[in-house]
Order: C-alpha cells, then sequence, then structure tokens
C-alpha cells in the first residue's frame, strides 16, 4: 500500500481546497494512505473526510523557527511516503518535500525549483468552464502524472458532518429561538483583515437592506478578535429585527453545524464562502481589490454562486495597476466597489435564489400614481411592461397608430386607458401623456426598461417621504441581450418618477427629450435595466429616427451644415463614445455603438442639408 502527503500550509480556503487532491489519489489508486499536512485552524474542515487517513497540524508561528520545520520535515521522512504533492510550494513545503526523500514529488513548474520535484506541471492562468476558477483547476493538475489511465477526477471540495453534528446544529438554531418559518441567510461582515473586508460602512447598508426587504433570519460570520469593529456595524444598524449577531460559534467545526441549516452566503470572500461551498450553499461573494474570481471564483454560474469585484466598474485600474499596489491601496479600491453597484447584484442574487423580494405589508394602501408610456409596435415588451407596473392606479399608454399586436395587448389589462395620437415628436407625444394622467405622481419608463422590484419599492418610500418632485434613476445598458458597460452609457441617467403639477418635458427638443422640473430632484439608489436593441439592424433604425429629428431641430434653428458637420462631428462621436468613454472596454460591442452614432451623426446633417435643400424649391 501506498502512502501519499498532501502540504497545503495557509488558511481554511487553501486546505479545503486542496482536499480534492486526497479524492483524486484514491480515485486513482483506491488502496492509497493519505495524510494531509496543514495549519491547526483549518483542521476542521477535514474532519470525517473519508479521503484523508490522518492530518498532520501544525502551529504557523512555531513552523517559522528553523528548529520545529527541521523536527518536521524528520518525522516525514521517517514515515517513508511514496507521494509527496506540494500544493503550497513555498520555502517551508519545499524544504519538506526535498528532505522527504519520497519517490515521487509533485509540485508547480518553477525553474529555481525544479530540482526539487520528480513531476512538475505548468500552472493554468485560464480556469476551466467546469470549475470557473484556477484555485481547483491547478491542485487538481498535480495528480495529472499519476492519472495514467485519464481517470475521471473530483473537482468539489466537500465537508462531511455527522449525523449527530447535523443534529447538534439544528439544536443550536432552536436553542437561539430562529424562526423556523423563515429562511435563514449568514452574512460575512468581516474579512480576515481589513485589506479583505468591504467597507464597513456600505456593508452596514446592505445588512440593513436585506433586513427591510426580505424575510431572512440574519446571522453573522467573524472571529472574536472583531468584535469591536462588529459592534460599530451593529449600532449603525436601525434595529436588530431578524438579526442573532451573538450565533457565531464557538470554533470552526461549531460554526460549520450552524452553516449547514443556513440557505446562502453573503459577504466579503473567504473560508466562509469556501465552506459553504463545500456544504453547496449558494453564495455571493465580495472580493477584495487583490483577489479575483478567475483565481477563487469557483463553479460561479451567475446564478447559484455570483461575485463582484471593482474591476467590474473599472476594469483598466486593475489591466494597469501592480498586486502588490492593489494590496496596499486596498482601501482605496475597495471604494470604487459601490454600495449601489453590490445592492443591485446581491438583489439579483437573492432573487434567482430565494424569489421575489419581500411584499409590501398588504394591509397597507399604496399611494395613487398613473404610470405612462408612450408606445409605437411594442408587442414584444407590452406585456412585461404591464406586469411591473402593478404598483399603478392607473396606466395611460398614448400609442403612435401601432401596427402589431400592441394595442390588442394592452387593452385587455383592466388598468389601461388606450388612446391613439398621431406622432409627431416625442416631447409632444410624452407632453400629451402628463396631461392624461389623473394623479398628481407619475411614473414614465420605456417599454424596453426592466424595472426592478426594489427599485419600485423604493420609489414607493420617497413618495411616501414626500421629500422631493423627480427622481433621476441610473441605467444599465443591454445590447444585443450583453450588458455594456462603458460606451457612453455608464453614468446614463434619466428623471422616470415626478409630480406632474412642476415636471414637464422642455419645448424645443424633438428628441432625447429632457424633464424641465419646477421643483426639487434627487436621485434613486436602485437602477434600470435598459433593454434597447437587440440587432445592429434596429439600433441604427433608432438612431436614424433620432437624427431625422435632430435634424428638424437643427432646421429650425437655421443651421447651414458644412464641411466641419459631416466629417469633424461624426469622428468626434466615434472617438468620444470608443476613446473617452472607454468603449473600448467593451470589445466587438462598443465598437459597433461607437461606429453606428458617428454614422447617425453624418446622416443627422445629410438629413439637414436635403431641408434646406428642399426649402428652396
Amino acid at each position: 500500500m501506498k502512502k501519499a502527503l498532501i502540504i497545503q500550509n495557509k488558511f481554511i480556503g487553501d486546505v479545503l481546497t486542496s482536499s480534492v487532491i486526497a479524492e483524486n489519489l484514491k480515485r486513482i489508486e483506491p488502496g492509497t494512505e493519505v495524510h494531509m499536512f496543514c495549519y491547526e485552524p483549518a483542521v476542521a474542515v477535514l474532519e470525517n473526510n473519508p479521503y484523508i487517513d490522518k492530518v498532520i497540524s501544525f502551529n504557523d508561528k512555531k513552523l517559522k523557527e528553523i528548529r520545529v520545520l527541521n523536527q518536521y520535515a524528520n518525522q516525514i521522512r521517517d514515515s517513508k511516503y511514496d507521494i509527496v504533492i506540494d500544493p503550497y510550494a513555498k520555502l517551508q513545503s519545499r524544504f519538506i518535500t526535498l528532505k522527504s526523500k519520497a519517490e515521487r514529488r509533485i509540485s508547480y513548474d518553477k525553474p529555481l525549483f525544479k530540482h526539487i520535484y520528480t513531476d512538475v506541471v505548468k500552472k493554468l492562468e485560464i480556469p476551466s468552464d467546469t470549475t470557473c476558477c484556477t484555485a481547483i483547476d491547478n491542485r487538481v493538475s498535480l495528480v495529472g502524472p499519476l492519472n495514467k489511465n485519464n481517470l475521471s477526477l473530483a473537482l468539489h471540495p466537500k465537508i462531511y458532518l455527522t449525523e449527530e453534528e447535523i443534529e447538534e446544529g439544528k439544536e443550536i438554531l432552536t436553542q437561539a429561538n430562529l424562526n423556523p418559518n423563515r429562511k435563514t441567510l449568514m452574512i460575512g461582515i468581516l474579512g480576515s483583515g481589513e485589506d479583505k473586508s468591504w467597507p464597513i460602512q456600505y456593508m452596514t447598508q446592505l445588512i440593513a437592506h436585506i433586513q427591510k426587504h426580505y424575510d431572512f433570519n440574519i446571522l453573522f460570520n467573524y472571529i472574536p478578535s472583531q468584535q469591536s469593529t462588529v459592534d460599530k456595524i451593529i449600532s449603525g444598524l436601525p434595529n436588530l429585527d431578524k438579526i442573532y449577531p451573538e450565533l457565531i460559534g464557538a470554533n470552526v467545526r461549531e460554526f460549520l453545524k450552524i452553516l449547514y441549516h443556513c440557505d446562502a452566503f453573503v459577504g466579503n470572500e473567504g473560508g466562509g464562502i469556501n465552506m459553504s461551498k463545500a456544504l453547496d450553499k449558494p453564495t455571493f461573494s465580495i472580493y477584495s481589490p487583490h483577489k479575483f474570481p478567475v483565481d477563487w471564483g469557483c463553479f460561479e454560474d451567475g446564478i447559484k454562486h455570483v461575485s463582484v469585484h471593482f474591476q467590474d466598474l473599472n476594469k483598466r485600474a486593475v489591466d494597469t495597476t501592480s498586486e502588490k499596489k492593489l494590496h496596499k491601496n486596498a482601501h482605496i479600491y475597495y471604494k470604487q466597489l459601490t454600495y449601489n453597484y453590490v445592492r443591485e447584484e446581491c438583489d439579483k442574487f437573492l432573487q434567482n435564489n430565494f424569489g421575489k423580494i419581500d411584499t409590501l405589508d398588504p394591509t397597507k394602501e399604496l399611494p395613487k400614481i398613473s404610470a405612462l408610456l408612450i408606445t409605437r409596435n411594442e408587442e414584444r415588451n407590452i406585456q412585461k411592461f404591464l406586469d411591473e407596473a402593478w404598483y399603478a392606479d392607473e396606466i395611460v399608454i398614448v400609442d403612435s397608430e401601432s401596427t402589431d399586436r400592441t394595442a390588442e395587448i394592452a387593452k385587455k389589462h383592466p388598468k389601461v386607458r388606450f388612446i391613439v395620437r398621431k406622432f409627431d415628436n416625442f416631447t409632444a407625444q410624452k407632453n400629451f401623456a402628463i396631461d392624461q394622467a389623473k394623479n398628481e405622481w407619475v411614473t414614465f419608463f420605456d417599454a424596453d426598461e426592466r424595472i426592478p422590484k426594489a427599485l419600485i419599492f423604493e420609489m414607493l418610500d420617497e413618495i411616501e417621504k414626500d421629500e422631493a418632485d423627480a427622481f433621476f434613476v441610473y441605467r444599465r445598458f443591454f445590447f444585443m441581450d450583453k450588458y455594456v458597460k462603458y460606451s457612453g452609457w455608464q453614468n446614463d441617467k434619466v428623471i422616470r418618477l415626478f409630480k406632474k403639477s412642476k415636471n414637464r418635458y422642455g419645448e424645443g427638443r424633438l428628441v432625447h427629450e429632457l424633464i424641465d422640473s419646477k421643483g426639487s430632484v434627487k436621485h434613486l439608489q436602485n437602477r434600470l435595466d435598459h433593454y434597447s436593441y437587440y440587432s445592429v439592424e434596429e439600433y441604427d433604425r433608432k438612431l436614424t429616427q433620432y437624427s431625422h429629428l435632430r435634424a428638424r431641430e437643427l432646421h429650425a434653428r437655421g443651421l447651414k451644415p458644412n464641411v466641419f458637420h459631416f466629417w469633424v462631428k461624426p469622428w468626434y462621436r466615434f472617438m468620444h463614445h470608443y476613446i473617452m468613454r472607454l468603449g473600448i472596454l467593451d470589445g466587438n460591442e462598443g465598437y459597433i455603438i461607437s461606429k453606428l452614432h458617428a454614422h447617425s451623426v453624418f446622416k443627422r446633417y445629410l438629413f439637414l442639408s436635403k431641408m434646406r435643400e428642399n426649402d428652396k424649391k
């Protein structure tokens, strides 16, 4: 029978991930006796693992002493291992591996240390589609030299709890009086240090949001030494309703007993996330600036496992900044991972896994709101709009002589007043719709905008407060069903909720109409999803329409087009979208959008020129 040793210094996430090596060694040669060498705090995640026969644990600080390191190295040499696998691949593990005198010594291909090992494998930088992270792919690759029969290999690290432990965990929650009718959410409010902890003011806001809008029992994941910081977070919460901050577990194993009965984990990426995945719990990970999903975002599919990183909002900073600098200035880059962005993504995660955001108090009467909409051939979008307009007392649709099923679908809705009006321009059409509203508060969304329920609740809250007369909403732009982060759309905002007595679309603009507000204006936190165009042709047709209307505006002003308008302005528009507004970061979609906008500017002045020619006839 062969004996194998896996050396994995560092903490829980690393040790847990490396445990797949043990399972794969047993698959390749079932009779192999597998031992693991790891930090004492990580032993808890290996207990009861059927693929690990023995754990050799050590104190991290003591192992840094040469005398202690040599003692362990001698102990391992005397154990006569046939195989030593070194995924840690640092000075300590290299020394132990070299001294082990094992027949097979396996690690990664690093030029200065190749002589220590009998087999080396090249580290992967791009993860597989199956694992979605290099942390697992690289560890699994270490058994490659032994897998002569190309057997299927294990990819999922697992934590093994006994039936007794599971019952003990259940009893802990019962004794803490958790509401059994609620789902239970574990929130990793702090990482292992400040450099791995999303700013506490943001985390406090996120907890308050979840507390308000979702019906969860909420537990916290942190270590006792962080209690003072936890107290700051707790003091910033409006109340402790649904929250059980003291239920953290006396040790790692007790924490696992509790985590087993949670339904999901949300919070800072680290050991808690890795343990949750090993227990098959949905996870939402908030990454520190110097750690990346490509390395640790295991099994992320956009639904069950989701992550956010500041590179989502500022990829250029990641591409141009060293990992060392990202680490050193983590507090600066963390602030770029904004609360609003994380909250929106977290809402999607929670709603995908647990259904819609919590419902309103059924005893509370909704404010009177008129939902306004202008349409022309919107059969693709109209039903979705009607479904999302449940908050409205009435729905007023002003239609520009649609020739598809828009009218048929809309008229079936009991709240709809459907009015046909010949289209002249967007401003006139929208102001006409405002005049038809019977309520003071109105919303004016477009048919191709999707209104998250969290945004609807925020609107209702603001109407109740009555502290402003109009509200801007930021939009996320989707082009051909792909989220376009840049290309001039990153700061796109529009007024979508307002009082009709103090707001109206300004005269003189036939396209890209703007609200002229006579009152106070605020910004809503939640965003709209703007699914504008499903094809290049569709976007081009819309821009052509805008070009024609804009040409009419310029014609009314008496503008005479010249070489500057035909050549310089289209080129500037392309550079504006593609370079200055970072369309280049959106790939092919960014290039297409920039090109179409440039072409639309050219067509604008072409239309204007034709109008002036017609004037002469």
